[in-house]
């Protein structure tokens, strides 16, 4: 669906999905062997997620397996886990191993603007996916948009618009510096909208190569 492949390296940046997509794209390369990490910070795994954790990098035993779904991740003492550094990744990519890591946070909330230091996107990745949680349509901004005071247009008050959706996108956009042929740009929770016409004309008009909104956890719904 989001037109990636097993050899594709692959960041995670936004909001509202970012993690889930992670175990899930992970699950999907089981089989192969799938290396998961986080050039910022991440949710400590569910015992489910994976089946190996490193706990440090050590260039000799981080690995892929088939069939295993492995991790480098260091426990921190708020429940977080941080990854690897550029450093690391680059011995990674030596050994051709395709990574999937989460590059940036945004709070638990279903949007986010960037700021000057994020995302964290290392050399020698293949694909960028953008992802915007739906479930902010019709909100407070200042309740579900991550640093919204990063825009004045953005009034703490006001209700999250298409518009500031619109503008969410843009910043993700400019903010990795990435070749916009290889971003996805992947609107996620539409089951939290009364009906589908309204995203479908919204990503309709988006001029970008490739846009779709689903919700991962129930059926995917459409590519635009």
């Amino acid at each position: 669906m989001l037109q990636i492949y097993k050899d594709d390296t692959v960041a995670i940046i936004g909001s509202g999905g970012k993690t889930t997509l992670l175990w899930q794209l992970a699950k999907e390369r089981k089989k192969y062997g799938a290396f998961i990490t986080t050039s910022t910070h991440i949710m400590k795994p569910k015992n489910h997620d994976c089946d190996i954790i490193f706990k440090h990098y050590n260039e000799n035993n981080v690995y892929i397996r088939k069939n295993y779904i492995s991790a480098l991740l260091s426990e921190k003492s708020n429940g977080k886990c941080t990854g690897i550094n550029q450093m690391q990744f680059k011995e990674i990519s030596k050994k051709s191993i395709p990574v999937i890591y989460e590059a940036d946070g945004s709070k638990k909330l279903p949007a986010k603007l960037h700021n000057k230091t994020e995302p964290v996107i290392y050399e020698k990745t293949d694909i960028v996916i953008l992802v915007i949680g739906l479930s902010a349509i019709g909100k407070k901004i200042c309740d579900v948009c991550h640093r919204y005071e990063l825009n004045k247009s953005f009034k703490e008050h006001d209700i999250f618009s298409f518009e500031h959706l619109k503008i969410c996108i843009e910043d993700g956009i400019k903010s990795c510096n990435f070749p916009i042929s290889n971003i996805r740009i992947l609107l996620n929770q539409v089951d939290c909208l009364n009906n589908t016409q309204s995203i479908d004309k919204f990503c309709k008009n988006l001029n970008y190569p490739f846009v779709t909104y689903t919700s991962l956890k129930k059926k995917p719904q459409k590519n635009i």
